[in-house]
C-alpha cells in the first residue's frame, strides 16, 4: 500500500476542461461588472475629506476683502468665517490655501489639490473641470474708470475703440465685453486682484476696469477718484466652486451648511458685520474724508496712538470717533453746547474730570474713558461686536434711552442683545405711540443708528489706509478685559 502511494503522481487539470473554461467566465465577467461600476461610480468627496480629517480650500484673498470686526483679533475675510463653519461641520481641519485670484484657484480645482475655491468667485464660463457649488449672495458688476483719465460712459456700446480693460479674470466676464452681444472686443488685460488695477488706472495705462460691487465700495474708500461709469445688466453670483470627478456630497454639505446659517440668521449678522457699513457714505463723504486725513489726521495721530495705547485700544477706532464727533476739530461747538474733539457736553466732561473740553487730550482722554464706562455697564448678555455698537449708541444717545430700545426690542419678537434688531426700534423713540411706553421718554432713535453705522465706516476706512501691525498695541490688561469691537 505504501509503494502504490509513492508511485502515485497528481494529474493537472487540462486546460481546456469545462471547468477551467467556466472559472474564466465568471472571473471575467466579475472584472467586467467591477470596472463599468468604478468607471460609472464617482468616489465620495465627503468620505475623501473625512478619511484625510482636512478640508482643502483655495481662498482667493485680498486686502479689501478683509474687515476688522473684533479688535481683539486681526482682520477676518467673510468667506473664511463661513468655510471655517463647514469645517467643523463635517468634522475635518481646515487648511486654507491663500491664492493671488481666481485663474490660480480654477487651475487648483482642476488638478484637483483642493476641494473647495472661495473668495468672491464667481462661475466661470464653460469650463468643464470646475463645479458650481451653492451661491453665497448675488453681486453686481461694473465698469469704473479713473476721474480725469477716461471718460464717462453708460454702456459697453459707448467704448471708444482700442480702450483697455483691467481684468481679474477672462473666464467670467459680462456678455457686453466678450464680443457676443454685438459690441467690438475691447483689449481684455488680466491682473491678480482689483487693488493692482487702480496703480494702472491712476497711470492711464487701463482706460478701464471691471469690478465687483463690493470691490468698487472698498476701493472707492480709499481712492475717492475711482468712478463707475455703469453697473452691466447681467446678474452675477458670488459661488463656492469643487473639482468634477467626485459625487455631490461634499457640495450638498456645504448647501446645508449655508441653509442653516440662513435659517438662523447667522447668515444675515455676519454678512452685516463685513459690508453692513459700506454704502453708508457717498463720493462727498469719501472726499471730505479723505481730505480731512491728509489735512487733519497727521497732527492727531500721536494723540490717538498714546491715549489707545494707554486704555489698550485701536488708536483707529479712537480716531473713527473723533471723526464722526467733530471731524478733527479741537474747537468744534455745536448748537447744543457740546465742545471738543469727542463733543463732551459739560455734565459729562465734570463726571469725568476734563476740566478743559477744548484741550485734545484731555477730551480724546475723557470721550474714551466714557466709552469704556458705556461698554462696562451694558448687559452681560452683549457680546461682540454688537457690544461695542450698542457701547456707542449709548454715548450718543445715552444709556437709558438706549435700554429702553432694548425693551421694545423684545416687546416686538427681537432679540436686544443683536444691534441688527435694536437698530430698527432705536428710531421709535421719536414717535409718541413707542416713547410712552418707555421709561425715559423721547429721544432722536435715528441719530444713533446713523452715529454707529458712520464710526463702523470711518473705522474700516482707517484700518485699510492704515494696515502696519504697529497700528494697535499687541497687549494690555486693560485691551483684553474690554474687547471692542467694530
Amino acid at each position: 500500500m505504501l509503494c502504490s502511494l509513492m508511485r502515485w503522481h497528481p494529474t493537472l487539470r487540462p486546460r481546456n476542461s469545462l471547468i477551467r473554461r467556466i472559472e474564466i467566465g465568471v472571473f471575467a465577467v466579475l472584472l467586467t461588472v467591477i470596472g463599468v461600476w468604478a468607471w460609472h461610480h464617482k468616489p465620495s468627496a465627503l468620505n475623501l475629506a473625512l478619511f484625510k480629517q482636512e478640508l482643502r480650500v483655495a481662498l482667493v484673498s485680498h486686502p479689501h476683502d478683509h474687515t476688522s470686526i473684533d479688535l481683539s483679533a486681526r482682520a477676518d475675510q467673510f468667506e473664511h468665517v463661513l468655510v471655517r463653519g463647514l469645517a467643523r461641520r463635517i468634522g475635518a481641519r481646515l487648511q486654507i490655501r491663500p491664492v493671488a485670484g481666481p485663474h490660480e484657484a480654477y487651475r487648483l480645482l482642476r488638478a484637483r489639490r483642493v476641494d473647495i475655491a472661495a473668495g468672491f468667485l464667481v462661475a466661470p464660463n464653460g469650463d468643464a473641470g470646475i463645479e458650481v457649488g451653492p451661491e453665497i449672495l448675488p453681486i453686481e458688476k461694473n465698469l469704473v474708470y479713473w476721474n480725469g483719465r477716461a471718460r464717462n460712459i453708460s454702456s459697453a456700446a459707448d467704448l471708444p475703440a482700442r480702450s483697455r480693460i483691467g481684468v481679474t479674470s477672462t473666464l467670467a466676464l459680462p456678455d457686453d465685453l466678450l464680443g457676443t452681444s454685438g459690441h467690438p472686443r475691447p483689449e481684455l488685460i488680466q491682473y491678480a486682484d482689483g487693488s493692482e488695477l487702480v496703480p494702472a488706472l491712476q497711470s492711464g495705462f487701463l482706460d478701464y476696469a471691471v469690478l465687483t460691487s463690493i470691490e468698487l465700495s472698498r476701493l472707492r474708500r480709499i481712492h475717492p477718484e475711482l468712478r463707475s461709469a455703469f453697473e452691466f445688466p447681467a446678474r452675477f453670483s458670488v459661488v463656492w466652486l469643487f473639482p468634477t470627478g467626485y459625487d455631490r456630497s461634499l457640495i450638498d454639505a456645504a448647501h446645508a451648511h449655508l441653509d442653516e446659517l440662513r435659517s438662523d440668521r447667522e447668515f444675515e449678522l455676519l454678512f452685516d458685520r463685513f459690508f453692513g457699513h459700506l454704502d453708508v457714505h457717498g463720493l462727498v463723504d469719501v472726499i471730505t474724508f479723505s481730505r480731512f486725513v491728509e489735512d487733519r489726521l497727521g497732527s492727531l495721530k500721536p494723540l490717538f496712538r498714546q491715549v489707545a495705547q494707554d486704555y489698550g485700544l485701536d488708536w483707529r477706532f479712537l480716531a473713527a470717533v473723533s471723526y464722526q464727533e467733530s471731524l478733527w476739530d479741537p474747537d468744534a461747538v455745536s448748537p447744543t453746547g457740546v465742545r471738543g474733539l469727542m463733543m463732551l457736553t459739560q455734565a459729562t466732561a465734570g463726571s469725568l474730570g476734563v476740566t478743559d473740553r477744548t484741550d485734545p487730550q484731555q477730551s480724546v482722554d475723557g470721550g474714551t474713558r466714557y466709552v469704556l464706562q458705556m461698554l462696562n455697564r451694558l448687559p452681560d448678555s452683549i457680546k461682540e461686536p454688537d457690544r461695542t455698537w450698542m457701547a456707542l449708541a449709548a454715548y450718543n444717545v445715552g444709556l437709558g434711552h438706549l435700554l429702553d430700545a432694548r425693551r421694545l426690542t423684545k416687546r416686538g419678537g427681537g432679540d436686544p442683545d443683536l444691534w441688527l434688531d435694536v437698530m430698527t426700534w432705536l428710531p421709535k423713540l421719536a414717535q409718541r405711540e413707542w416713547h410712552e411706553q418707555t421709561r425715559h421718554g423721547y429721544a432722536r432713535g435715528w441719530e444713533p443708528v446713523t452715529y454707529v453705522q458712520n464710526i463702523r465706516s470711518y473705522y474700516d476706512w482707517l484700518v485699510h489706509l492704515f494696515p502696519t501691525p504697529n497700528d494697535r498695541p499687541e497687549r494690555s490688561p486693560i485691551y483684553l478685559n474690554v474687547p471692542l469691537a467694530l
